[in-house]
């Protein structure tokens, strides 16, 4: 089987996932897309890609791979038990892979996701403008689902790249009580039991996908319960059900909700917040537009001066 991978063990959930869909939110169509955008982007730099080529979005255990062409891969993402051939191998950089290969890709350790690239590109058609797989109408990747046992992906031929490995400037560590920023969302007034937010935390629950994370252990209450009016969100809104438990919109996000939005998460943490495990706990940090905007400059310029990429068009 010449430029071909061969799925020999499925994981808890893989899936194809370029860097997202866009125009087709308005008919109801999510953007989908990787969790992490951050750890997707770095893949495709070390693979010498465009940052929106597809790659494999892998989440809490992963598969066991055949590779049955010469090319080279990268992993990012989360720490995780990975072997070549048996043969302990480190993510964050790229690697020469021999046709034959069997790539085994275990628990993630420290997060959530890994990301996998290959240097050839993956011979799959675009649906609504994106390879993403969105497996709810079963769209993009694959047959619109995840990756199974015994599936086959076609690729191109393999496209040369320099061996690169991610400078550790770059490199996330997620810790208990990470702080998440967040702006003030237009129905932030409704609450009123949010005084003092560095003594407030939240768990993310083990119920979240890739629709929305869910937050336990601390329930929002309102001064105001009259319903809205369906509003515009989006990938970081963070929408408060009748029962209190915050909802954070992610990837396959529908385009308009009906429950009061408290905020919306700096851009910049949406990729970290995407890798905190279930139970893990979380404090959210209040920000202005104008402190989002600056950080996001700030990120947008070190991946210009240090990685030459460009992330603002």
């Amino acid at each position: 089987m010449k430029n071909t991978i061969e799925i020999l063990r499925e994981g808890v959930y893989t899936s194809i996932q370029d860097l997202r869909r866009t125009g087709f939110k308005k008919y109801g169509v999510p953007k989908s897309g990787p969790m992490d955008e951050y750890s997707h982007i770095l893949t495709n730099w070390l693979l010498d890609k465009k940052i929106i080529s597809e790659l494999l979005e892998i989440t809490y255990y992963g598969p066991k791979i055949k590779i049955n062409f010469d090319t080279k891969i990268a992993l990012c993402g989360s720490k995780c038990e990975v072997k070549l051939n048996n043969n302990k191998i480190e993510t964050g950089k790229t690697i020469s892979i021999k046709s034959g290969d069997v790539l085994d890709i275990k628990k993630c350790i420290n997060a959530n996701r890994v990301y996998l690239g290959f240097s050839a590109k993956m011979k799959l058609k675009k649906t609504f403008n994106s390879k993403s797989t969105y497996d709810k109408i079963q769209i993009g990747g694959l047959n619109g689902k995840k990756l199974l046992k015994n599936d086959i992906i076609e690729f191109d031929q393999l496209k040369n790249c320099k061996s690169k490995k991610i400078p550790s400037s770059f490199m996330r560590f997620n810790n208990e009580n990470m702080i998440i920023r967040v702006i003030k969302g237009i129905h932030f007034d409704r609450v009123n039991n949010f005084d003092n937010e560095d003594e407030i935390k939240f768990k993310i629950s083990p119920n979240s996908d890739r629709m929305g994370l869910r937050l336990i252990d601390y329930k929002i209450k309102l001064n105001d319960y009259s319903e809205i009016e369906s509003t515009v969100v989006t990938k970081g809104s963070i929408q408060i059900p009748k029962d209190g438990n915050p909802i954070i919109l992610m990837s396959d996000s529908q385009s308009t909700g009906g429950y009061p939005i408290f905020g919306n998460i700096c851009k910049i943490d949406i990729s970290k917040l995407s890798q905190v495990k279930p139970n893990q706990k979380i404090k959210f940090k209040f920000i202005s537009l104008k402190e989002s905007n600056k950080l996001i400059e700030y990120e947008n310029e070190k991946f210009k001066s240090k990685l030459n990429l460009d992330l603002s068009s």
